[in-house]
């Protein structure tokens, strides 16, 4: 059975991915690479004031409705609407006087929509939906970006972004009947408070999002727009290498966090080795296939063939396949209450990062930039595998298939 759902939800995850890559080309496309590369910087943005704004919401959310003891109703619109709305007010009454030439509202609303969304999916996937939800996740926001960038295709960028928000909400407007109608949505709800913030958790999910961005924003700020366009594509394309990233956590993360909340170390051995198991054979061949694919890039983009085009995008693969060996560490981190330790290696590639452009500062290139950003995540990957094992004794990383299948061929 795991193994059907984690097939029927890669090939979701595939045409997730290939409606956003469809997306984002259309747009690159439509509005001109510059146009596009002040989209993506600004997008980037409102992706990260949206984990600001959630506090950790959706991990708490997909933690604490899983273990099998549930969540009060009011604690789980809490942690959805009024917290991130307060916050969205206190952020934009500041910022709007510290940096008024700044699209606050914008960022602000795209970034409140998002997290909705993603709180939602969470409270779908406590409920059994493992298609919905990530659906719902994952291609949400981009799709209505998608749609508000071909209603406005003259539009600014930071107007796009507006649109999108609003899109966003109506998408959340739908999810929200679909839950709230959920004939099991009283197995998840309890009558009794339980805590659940964790200062570590949000610091955690809200890096991580500043992580999946800092390339783009900080990098954004050297490189000119054009270049970053560019850049933001291929790096795209390299991205779905760790398609089978995001499958693997999302189908094993129940059966994670059921094991730990038995204690049972045994299972939670074998849930992150089935994460892996899932992520990494999908992962090696999507890398071979876009290795072989690689000689077509100066084809596609002459007039960028001598950008280093083929060395950049060589440079993101292998970031994408390092997400893809370490695919468990985050998930089993973050599911088995050492989150500081998923925080601490995220802000670890986010200082590396910063020094990284410290270093080049205006003499940053798209592929220094790869260099850095590559390698600050790849450095992270590690620290968080070597912590989690020495603490909770698992091995998060794709090396354990190598082990387990030398342990099986020994004993047949």
């Amino acid at each position: 059975m795991a193994r059907q759902s984690a097939i029927q939800t890669l090939g979701l995850r595939a045409g997730v991915v290939g409606i956003n890559f469809a997306v984002m080309l259309g747009l690159a496309g439509l509005l001109g690479f510059e146009v596009f590369g002040r989209l993506a910087a600004l997008w980037g943005a409102a992706l990260v004031a949206g984990t600001v704004l959630s506090l950790g919401g959706p991990v708490i959310l997909l933690r604490l409705l899983t273990d099998g003891k549930g969540m009060r109703a009011r604690d789980i619109c809490t942690i959805t609407l009024v917290y991130p709305a307060i916050l969205a007010l206190l952020i934009y009454a500041c910022a709007i006087n510290l940096a008024p030439t700044w699209s606050w509202g914008a960022i602000l609303g795209a970034g409140f929509a998002a997290n909705v969304l993603a709180c939602l999916a969470s409270v779908m996937r406590a409920l059994g939906s493992v298609q919905a939800s990530m659906a719902l996740r994952d291609a949400g926001p981009q799709v209505a970006l998608g749609l508000a960038g071909v209603l406005g295709p003259h539009a600014a960028a930071d107007t796009i972004v507006a649109s999108a928000a609003l899109t966003m909400s109506a998408l959340a407007l739908c999810g929200l009947i679909w839950v709230c109608r959920h004939k099991d949505m009283s197995g998840v709800l309890s009558t009794i408070w339980r805590p659940y913030w964790s200062a570590s958790l949000w610091a955690s999910s809200v890096l991580g999002m500043v992580v999946a961005q800092v390339d783009l924003i900080i990098g954004g700020a050297v490189i000119s727009a054009e270049q970053l366009g560019v850049y933001a594509v291929l790096r795209r394309v390299a991205n779905l290498v760790a398609l089978p990233v995001t499958v693997a956590t999302w189908v094993s993360a129940p059966v994670i966090s059921a094991a730990h909340g038995k204690g049972d170390a045994r299972s939670l051995a074998s849930a992150s080795a089935q994460g892996s198991q899932i992520a990494m054979w999908p992962g090696l061949v999507l890398f071979a296939i876009a290795m072989l694919a690689m000689p077509l890039l100066p084809l596609l983009l002459p007039e960028y063939a001598d950008d280093g085009l083929t060395l950049i995008f060589a440079i993101l693969l292998l970031g994408a396949l390092g997400q893809v060996v370490f695919a468990s560490s985050f998930g089993v981190a973050t599911l088995c209450n050492v989150p500081r330790y998923a925080m601490m290696a995220r802000l670890g590639m986010v200082v590396l990062y910063l020094l990284w452009f410290a270093f080049w500062g205006a003499d940053l290139t798209a592929t220094t930039n790869a260099v850095g950003y590559v390698g600050a995540l790849s450095l992270g990957c590690v620290a968080l595998w070597w912590a989690v094992w020495r603490h909770l004794g698992v091995d998060t990383s794709a090396f354990v298939l190598l082990n387990m299948r030398r342990w099986a061929w020994k004993t047949s």
